[in-house]
């Protein structure tokens, strides 16, 4: 028979008790503690640590390929996956980014000194013509731009237009040395990650507190929802960018690469897209009496660059996860403002994240009313 437990051991247990919770909450914070020394530790090498993860999600399905061609050889396929990013990847955009910066540089100054002669006096004459007079008055008004200085309106906002982006185009060139450096981080990481990217996966998924048939749930709407966003988004814009670099050089644009880049980012614009470059480009070229670049403009983007998004994102996406175009454009707005030219691909990335994890847990949720039905019906 179990002897009754007295008070001076009921209180003795209470105490254990008390100070294993106390050890428990001291350890937990301890651990919290060396863990956000850790993050603080990497925080310099965001952004290195950050596109090197890019790179390889990116660029995974071809090293995979790569290891098999070479017979198992991962050391060599990373060295070798590396050495083609440096070359066709990293040297290109680095040239880009270059010519990039130049040509906002010379589109802002040409713009700045068209505004200070051009006339603004866009209000027609109400005897001539009195319903466009009414209608333009309105306009203005919505805009709350009557009875302003369109003049200093313009200038201001084509000053900081124009400061923001050889702001983000500058910066490339602040500080070669640690430019350099961070692209040499991003190597290394990135050749480690494509040797023991899967071994990391594997340690990962071993610390997530889910059961592991929502573990390989979650890791499986993760790939398919980046897998859509990197290959049927973000490539697609890309290869949109460099067919509109094309058209605006081949048509004798002074600054094509500028327009080529921004038709690339109207991609994620929802409704519009692409149209939002080509459309007033054509009609600039038809106005003018341009009549045979415009014609030429008008049928390359609507013939072959509007294209992509009907042939070539459906079969890169495959039934895939997608995210919508709101949510795509939202992203990148956001993450170019949190990010800066990391948010580009950052941002629908963290929001690919987030709609794998409210996936899942509305998978989760409907089996748990499947289990509650069948509960009831038992």
């Amino acid at each position: 028979m179990h002897e009754p437990v007295t008070d001076k051991q009921a209180q003795v247990q209470g105490d254990e008790a008390w100070t294993e919770k106390l050890s428990g909450v001291v350890a937990l914070c301890l651990a919290l503690a060396i863990l956000v020394c850790g993050l603080w530790i990497y925080l310099p090498f965001f952004e290195p640590i950050c596109w090197a993860i890019i790179l390889s999600l990116f660029f995974h399905p071809l090293y995979q390929k790569l290891v098999k061609v070479l017979m198992g050889q991962r050391m060599l396929a990373s060295f070798i996956m590396c050495f083609l990013i440096v070359a066709f990847i990293i040297i290109p955009v680095f040239f880009l980014i270059t010519s990039l910066t130049s040509e906002v540089l010379r589109v802002y100054t040409a713009g700045m000194s068209s505004l200070q002669t051009l006339n603004l006096d866009i209000i027609p004459d109400p005897h001539n013509y009195p319903t466009l007079n009414k209608l333009t008055i309105k306009l203005l008004k919505a805009f709350k731009l009557y009875g302003t200085d369109l003049h200093g309106t313009l200038a201001e906002l084509a000053r900081s237009a124009g400061e923001y982006f050889l702001k983000q185009g500058t910066v490339v060139f602040r500080n070669i040395a640690v430019l350099i450096f961070k692209s040499f981080l991003m190597l290394v990481i990135l050749f480690y990650l494509f040797t023991d990217g899967e071994n990391m996966l594997r340690a990962f998924k071993g610390l997530l507190p889910l059961k592991k048939e929502s573990v390989e749930r979650f890791m499986k709407l993760t790939s398919d929802v980046l897998a859509a966003t990197l290959y049927g988004n973000i490539f697609t814009g890309i290869i949109q960018a460099g067919l509109g670099i094309f058209i605006f050089w081949a048509l004798g644009f002074s600054a094509p690469i500028l327009w080529g880049t921004i038709l690339g980012l109207g991609t994620f614009v929802p409704m519009i897209g692409t149209a939002i470059v080509w459309a007033p480009a054509s009609i600039y070229l038809l106005v003018t009496a341009q009549y045979l670049k415009g014609a030429a403009l008008l049928a390359f983007s609507l013939l072959v660059i509007s294209q992509i998004d009907y042939f070539l994102r459906p079969y890169l996406i495959s039934g895939k996860t997608e995210l919508h175009n709101l949510f795509l454009f939202l992203g990148i707005i956001g993450g170019i403002n949190v990010f800066g030219l990391l948010g580009l691909i950052l941002g629908p990335m963290v929001i690919a994240l987030c709609m794998s994890i409210l996936e899942l847990y509305r998978l989760n949720l409907l089996e748990r009313e499947e289990a509650w039905k069948k509960d009831l019906l038992i």
